[in-house]
């Protein structure tokens, strides 16, 4: 009997139909296959054994022309090496000839060398004694030419001496008058002198009694004004030194209460009895709790219950009173309600209104973060599970977001659902009553197409993969205020995620969605429920007074070829729409903390650097007063030294003039002297004596200088001497014994010649060993590469389908020459263990041009309520077919997911469905159906396409027979309490 107090959910898991094409059906023996790990024993083709046959005889030619390529270059190393010593032997004979033959030649000229030598000698010695007598005749003539002039100038002056005899009384008289007139100049002078100095004593004395008394006056002022100043800085001490009130304004933070979830919640005998009952992939039953690997994970499990109504140890500190005491992370553990502490705004019979959505999409979109990031941080091998094919394995995910654009997703994936009547247990897809562009894909994909487009422009060569999902549960209230619905939402998902974290080889599709790290952006949707909708069998609503909802979380991003920098940057970028929840969840975070500014007064005891900057002021005042003061006092001892520098200059200007005075009257006297003197005919005998002197020894200068000359030019002329009768030597040596050194040189010139002759053939043999190798090589590697395309086309067209295998036909290029990307299919799985499969696709080009897809082929497991284990499971692989355009994955209400089955598929493929939901205690086979499409080429000629569509209903006859034997089981779960 279903409790009317219970709210359950199932996850649902959509799986993907195969379209067949065309192709040949072979048989060939295979080994078993299992639904984690598909493969086909290796067939050997012919083209492979051809391929090895010819890389062996490659490998055998080859090593034996590079072997005879070795054997003759060193043949012709060793040859130029016996041709280089040979040929070195004979110069170095011939070499060893010519200087035998000079030497006897020299023996046998020795008489006439020796003649010729002693003449060489005898003349240079000759010529240099002629060189050296006449250098010594012009020193001779110099030497003469001075004793001459010593003997002319001692007769002028004593001619001089007896004329100055003669007029000596003259002379006398002369020198008297002159220096009378030299006294009389001095003794004027020393009067003047005097005068001058007198005076500039007095005027000193004067202008240093004028400053003294200038002193005295400033230095009264100073003391004046640097006692005010004192006493100002005094004043303005003493009250800087005073205590006083100042207005203050502190933070003070304030911390608002934030309810904790509770993980160790009791319910009593529930699960001895019945289990835990999350839709897991591999569990049809219920989940023992010593499955989990972390145990407060299964604790969420009670989440759906409304109110937590079956805990018994509700926890006070796990009760929230209001909305902004609602947890904003996702820690794993469940909320309690109590109605009589509930303080939140009311919900009117209307359901919720518009502010009040938005509410709840900000509190679930911060779930949905805090559930990924604390996986990552906490749990990082589940987030590992997820991604470790996306590239984001130990890669932090980016926040998921919510905005204006997934707003509109949203409305219109509610508006949609309410139009073609979809309940709570069914996705927004065509295999639930609703047409393909109503589905939430077509609608993502219409709101996102434009963004689409640009990147795969942006990153053509790329494969850019979508992750494009759905989750759906139940929300609904026992007492209609905002808290209720708000607790009710938490705790469903708490069960919906962290519940469904069973291990790493069971994790549920709610969970495996949600942490797929390429989903960036969710529209959160609140279908309110019609009665006939909630009263229905399986509906999980217990209460029929208040409104309930289906709550939607269409998620979708986008992966840029697994590369991790690529992906965060596009997800980064301004393009996903602006948030509207940042005003609801920063209401809510600054009522949980905030700061408030308290204002007061406190009593402010200066410190010293208080009263230091208080007085600042007034000491740069002092220091102001007393520094004018130094500086009046250096301006007047500026001025005095002025004053005392000008009287001093006048000074000297009198002592100069007083010396001019007196050099004049002695020139004058001089003067007067001179010309007397010359009256006389007398002159200076000591002046004329010097006057001779200077005359002679410039004569000496001039012979000395003259004599180095001598000196030089003899000893160039004996060196020419000795060259010229030197070259003459060598000359008659030369004639009598020739050198042989120009024919040795020209020998081992030779000899050089013949080495590098030896070198430029081995070096020419080496270049043309190394082209016969190359040309042999690439012959050898242009066919290799031949049979190598040839086998990877054959081994590309060639798939398994149960025991058979299936030749698909080769890929046709396009207009344009672009081969059709395949896509791969996960495998198929047993009727216990059905993978989660989204539709791939492939972005084509302008120029290509899809064709019709192939009828469906499916098949229905009609058992019921089997459970196999997950490690024995196996089914049989599908071909692997490519798809040209999005297609919806089919319904497959009641199938477990995990994690090895989150496949990411390019762009606007559409990816794994789940529901939470509710059935009876029954199970209901559903058909594990896979979709694709295969591109074809529009070039395509008519012969294959009439081979094509002639095997067509052999593959699907075949297909038809196999997939008949795979099945899901439907698992339905009941709650009690």
């Amino acid at each position: 009997m279903r409790n009317s107090n219970t709210n359950n959910w199932r996850s649902t898991a959509l799986v993907a139909g195969a379209i067949l094409t065309a192709g040949v059906v072979t048989t060939t023996s295979t080994t078993d296959v299992h639904a984690d790990n598909s493969q086909n024993n290796a067939q050997v083709s012919n083209d492979q054994v051809t391929y090895d046959q010819v890389r062996a005889t490659a490998d055998q030619q080859l090593a034996q022309l590079q072997s005879a390529n070795d054997s003759k270059e060193a043949q012709q190393a060793t040859a130029n090496e016996q041709s280089n010593a040979a040929d070195l032997a004979q110069t170095n004979a011939q070499i060893d000839q010519l200087k035998a033959s000079h030497a006897a030649l020299e023996q046998e000229q020795a008489g006439a060398i020796a003649q010729a030598q002693a003449s060489t000698a005898a003349s240079i010695e000759a010529q240099t004694s002629a060189a050296n007598a006449e250098y010594q005749q012009l020193i001779n003539a110099q030497q003469q030419n001075e004793a001459t002039q010593r003997v002319a100038n001692d007769q002028q002056y004593a001619q001089a001496v007896s004329q100055a005899a003669a007029s000596q009384q003259a002379v006398s008289d002369i020198e008297a008058q002159y220096q009378k007139s030299v006294n009389e100049a001095a003794s004027v002078q020393t009067s003047q002198s005097q005068a001058a100095s007198d005076d500039y004593n007095a005027a000193v004395a004067k202008e240093n009694d004028t400053y003294q008394g200038k002193v005295s006056a400033q230095q009264a002022t100073n003391a004046e004004n640097i006692k005010n100043a004192e006493a100002s800085l005094a004043t303005a001490a003493a009250n800087a030194n005073k205590p006083y009130e100042v207005a203050t304004t502190s933070d003070v933070a304030v911390t608002g209460r934030v309810a904790k979830p509770q993980k160790d919640v009791k319910v009593p005998d529930y699960v001895t009895k019945y289990g835990i009952h999350l839709e897991v992939r591999g569990y049809n039953g219920a989940i023992p709790v010593s499955d989990y690997t972390y145990p407060e994970f299964a604790n969420t499990y009670y989440g759906e219950y409304p109110d937590g109504s079956v805990i018994t140890n509700k926890a006070a500190e796990s009760t929230p009173h209001d909305i902004s005491e609602m947890p904003l992370d996702f820690q794993p553990g469940l909320l309690s309600y109590d109605a009589k502490n509930d303080h939140s705004e009311k919900v009117s019979a209307d359901g919720l209104t518009a502010d009040q959505i938005q509410v709840l999409r900000a509190l679930a979109l911060s779930w949905e973060n805090g559930f990924r990031n604390n996986v990552f941080q906490n749990y990082r091998e589940f987030y590992n599970a997820v991604n470790k094919n996306n590239g984001f394995a130990n890669v932090a995910p980016t926040d998921i977001v919510s905005t204006d654009i997934t707003d509109q997703i949203a409305d219109q994936v509610v508006a949609n659902r309410t139009k073609y009547n979809v309940d709570n247990n069914s996705h927004t897809i065509q295999q639930n009553g609703m047409p393909k562009d109503a589905t939430y894909s077509s609608v993502i994909n219409n709101t996102i197409s434009g963004l689409q487009n640009s990147l795969t422009k942006e990153f053509s060569g790329k494969v850019i993969y979508t992750d494009t999902n759905e989750n759906l549960t139940t929300m609904q209230a026992g007492n209609p205020t905002l808290l209720n619905y708000a607790i009710n939402l938490y705790n469903s998902m708490q069960g919906m995620y962290y519940g469904e974290l069973v291990n790493l080889t069971h994790i549920g599709g709610h969970a495996n969605n949600l942490l797929r790290a390429g989903v960036h952006v969710v529209g959160i949707g609140f279908q309110k429920l019609t009665d006939a909708m909630t009263f229905k069998q399986g509906s999980g609503v217990s209460d029929h007074q208040n409104p309930s909802y289906a709550v939607t979380f269409d998620h979708t991003g986008f992966n840029i070829d697994h590369d991790v920098n690529l992906t965060k940057e596009v997800q980064n970028r301004n393009v996903w729409g602006t948030s509207t929840v940042d005003t609801q969840l920063n209401a809510i975070k600054s009522a949980q903390y905030h700061v408030n500014k308290v204002s007061g007064t406190k009593t402010i005891t200066p410190t010293a650097a208080d009263i230091q900057k208080a007085t600042a002021g007034e000491q740069q005042n002092l220091a102001n007063v007393k520094a004018q003061a130094q500086q009046a006092l250096d301006t007047l001892a500026s001025e005095h030294q002025a004053n005392l520098n000008k009287l001093e200059k006048q000074y000297n200007d009198a002592k100069a003039q007083v010396k001019a005075n007196y050099d004049n009257a002695v020139a004058k006297a001089e003067n007067v002297r001179e010309e007397a003197l010359k009256a006389t005919g007398t002159v200076d005998l000591q002046a004329y004596k010097a006057q001779l002197d200077e005359a002679y020894q410039n004569m000496v200068k001039a012979d000395q200088a003259a004599a180095q000359k001598f000196a030089a030019d003899r000893d160039a002329k004996v060196a020419n001497i000795k060259a010229t009768e030197n070259a003459k030597l060598n000359a008659k040596l030369a004639a009598l014994v020739p050198s042989v050194e120009p024919q040795i040189q020209q020998l081992e010139a030779q000899h050089q010649a013949v080495v590098a002759h030896g070198d430029e053939v081995l070096a020419t043999l080496k270049t043309e060993n190394k082209a016969a190798y190359d040309k042999l090589a690439e012959k050898f590697n242009t066919k290799l590469a031949a049979l190598q395309q040839r086998e990877d086309i054959e081994k590309a067209n060639k798939v398994r389908l149960g025991n058979n295998t299936v030749v698909l036909p080769s890929p046709v290029k396009t207009a344009n020459n672009t081969d059709v990307t395949p896509v791969a299919f996960p495998t198929a799985t047993s009727r216990s263990q059905v993978q989660t499969v989204s539709a791939p696709t492939i972005v084509r080009t302008a120029t290509q041009t899809p064709v019709a897809s192939a009828p469906v082929v499916a098949t229905m497991n009609r058992g019921a309520g089997n459970t196999v284990n997950n490690s024995s499971a196996s089914a049989t692989q599908a071909p692997v077919v490519t798809q040209t355009a999005a297609d919806t994955a089919t319904n497959n209400n009641g199938t477990p997911v995990t994690n090895n089955a989150a496949v990411q598929t390019p762009i606007a493929a559409t990816a794994d469905k789940a529901t939470k939901a509710d059935n009876s205690k029954k199970s209901a086979t559903k058909a594990d159906t896979t979709v694709a499409k295969k591109h074809a080429s529009a070039k395509k000629s008519d012969s294959a396409q009439k081979v094509n569509q002639s095997s067509m209903s052999i593959v699907a006859l075949a297909a038809t027979a196999l997939l008949g034997t795979l099945g899901i089981t439907y698992s339905s779960k009941k709650r009690h309490n």
